[in-house]
């Protein structure tokens, strides 16, 4: 089990700002008050999502690392010198830095940038995943992705909620459950976002076989629902890519797998409720020992059951 880690640094005091920024960060001029620099990182396995904000522009240095990284700006301008290119992007695009020994991010003021690392291994591992093939390695990403895309905002949206959490309340990145399979989503999402040699390669048709392969996950799932299960592991399992085991699944049961781990792990959470009596377990509780966010779980008990989770824990006389 992956456990993932919180780091965050705060400074608001000028006279304590080189002694308190990371090494690997400077400002672009001697500060002056009000001053307030701040940053959230989360690390899980091949994956760490940073969310830095700050009053004052920074020169951060990125360091040699085997992985792959994506600067995108959420407020002010973001400029990047990589590979001996420059960039300049604001919102709603973002810069891609493969592998290399050094690069240099600037921002201007008033700014609030999202760094994400992937670890190459990780997202090269993904690819030949989806694609059910080996490709070449390292993966040649642009420099550059927009994400004002569908395929980008579905990409930025994971990454925000990775970013998001916190160890000051039980958090998607907690639960293997979740966890694993929102690592996998974000790998995926940024390969369908970015621009790569094999990027017209994962919209190609791939042949579908018969349902057997889908009914044996399916049974799996069914079996072990309170297990990680990821697209990919169930795909391994089959002996087939992930694409065209999604595709057999839709072929066959006209959902997506992540359609039928839901449904099963939703009704584990109704047996739960209706089990357990009030004060001895909450709806929140429940609903992320199965891996669910609290707000999507109660919509989704509500359209299939009829009634709120609340409802079901408080008895049949509530329900």
């Amino acid at each position: 089990m992956t456990t993932p880690r919180f780091a965050d640094v705060h400074v608001t005091d000028v006279g304590r700002v080189d002694a308190q920024l990371p090494q690997t960060l400077h400002l672009d001029h001697v500060p002056t008050a009000p001053f307030a620099f701040h940053t959230h990182r989360v690390t899980r396995g091949p994956l760490a999502v940073e969310e830095t904000r700050g009053t004052d522009g920074i020169h951060l240095r990125l360091p040699d690392r085997p992985s792959y990284q994506v600067g995108l700006p959420l407020r002010g301008p973001l400029h990047a010198d990589h590979r001996g290119k420059e960039l300049d992007l604001g919102p709603g695009r973002a810069a891609v830095f493969s592998p290399w020994p050094e690069t240099t991010v600037v921002t201007g003021d008033r700014f609030d940038v999202l760094l994400v690392d992937v670890g190459s291994a990780a997202l090269e591992d993904m690819l030949e995943a989806l694609l059910g093939r080996t490709v070449p390695r390292p993966l040649r990403l642009l420099t550059s992705m927009t994400v004002s895309s569908a395929a980008g905002r579905t990409w930025a949206g994971t990454v925000r909620l990775v970013a998001d959490a916190t160890t000051d309340t039980s958090s998607v990145l907690d639960n293997p459950m979740s966890a694993e399979p929102l690592q996998d989503a974000l790998l995926v999402r940024l390969l369908l976002a970015a621009d790569h040699p094999h990027r017209d390669a994962l919209d190609e048709r791939v042949p579908t076989w018969g349902p057997r392969a889908v009914r044996r996950c399916v049974d799996y799932i069914e079996a072990h629902p309170e297990r990680p299960l990821t697209l990919t592991g169930l795909a391994e399992d089959a002996g087939l890519s992930v694409r065209a085991l999604e595709g057999c699944w839709l072929r066959h049961r006209e959902v997506r797998p992540g359609h039928d781990v839901g449904r099963v792990r939703l009704g584990r959470a109704h047996r739960d409720l209706q089990f357990y009596r009030p004060g001895e377990t909450t709806v929140t509780a429940v609903a992320r020992s199965w891996g669910f966010r609290p707000q999507p779980f109660v919509a989704a008990y509500g359209a299939r059951f009829g009634c709120s989770p609340g409802q079901t824990l408080r008895g049949p006389a509530f329900a």
